[in-house]
């Protein structure tokens, strides 16, 4: 029984390493869709040692956004003035839209300046006013969506180079087709996080004041000079005429067939 076992244990161990080698080249296949993976760095440890004496704290991201409503004694001048206000603070007006209701005419400013003068422009604006119906700041911290696009960004950037060497390195037509799907898919995505990271950043670089401006008369607002006038006369035919000709197109149908009415009535007299 001894002699048996002795000739029997030998045999075990080595087809038991013939099967573990099998194992280890079996698994050594190499897949494209993994490559994505290997090519972004493990960020769970890095999370983990958040402790350490060599993390850097990201710069804090907040986008500020400002509402003011006020009304003004004389609309005329207060434009003027808020405009120069606005230029001398090195702001920009991105939009304006004035309306008139009644008695009331109002002008919206849409204003685009560094976030460190907002407060100041605000104040300034507020000498402007006879009276200040309302006004808001806000501020919305946006450091985590800011920093997870960048870090994000990186990696998938670090995704395209790796790709790109893969590229290099494909000797069959099958190769270089899944490589160049995944690159194309990548590069996609990158495109688009580009954008909203773009955006994100003209946000926070710049913030945003609402201005509206108005002016309320018992009397009335003053009428506009004669040449306003006639510029708005002009503007307003000339719709009238593009909304007739627009009109006639959209009722061609009509037409036609009320011409061969006429044309049928026309003839049936001339019978008679």
């Amino acid at each position: 029984m001894k002699r048996t076992l002795r000739t029997l244990i030998p045999l075990f161990v080595l087809a038991f390493s013939a099967m573990a080698c099998d194992g280890r080249s079996g698994s050594s296949d190499y897949s494209y869709a993994s490559e994505e993976a290997r090519a972004i760095p493990d960020q769970t440890t890095e999370a983990k040692s958040g402790g350490s004496s060599g993390e850097t704290v990201p710069e804090k991201k907040v986008i500020r956004t400002a509402r003011l409503r006020m009304e003004v004694a004389d609309y005329e001048e207060a434009i003027r003035k808020a405009k120069q206000v606005i230029t001398a603070f090195e702001a920009e007006i991105t939009s304006e839209e004035e309306r008139q209701y009644g008695q009331q005419l109002e002008n919206q400013l849409v204003i685009r300046l560094a976030p460190a003068k907002l407060d100041s422009l605000l104040n300034a604006l507020e000498g402007l006013a006879l009276q200040i119906d309302s006004r808001s700041v806000n501020a919305e911290d946006v450091t985590r969506r800011y920093v997870d696009l960048e870090t994000r960004l990186a990696s998938k950037r670090a995704v395209i180079a790796r790709y790109q060497e893969l590229l290099a390195e494909a000797r069959n037509v099958n190769d270089v087709l899944a490589v160049e799907n995944n690159l194309r898919q990548v590069i996609e995505e990158v495109e688009s996080m580009e954008a909203q990271f773009r955006y994100l950043k003209q946000q926070v670089d710049r913030s945003t004041i609402y201005l509206t401006l108005y002016e309320t008369s018992s009397a009335g607002i003053a009428q506009r000079s004669f040449g306003s006038k006639i510029a708005m006369a002009f503007a307003d035919g000339w719709g009238l005429l593009n909304n007739l000709v627009l009109g006639a197109i959209t009722a061609w149908p009509v037409l036609i067939l009320l011409a061969l009415l006429i044309w049928w009535w026309r003839r049936r007299r001339a019978k008679r």
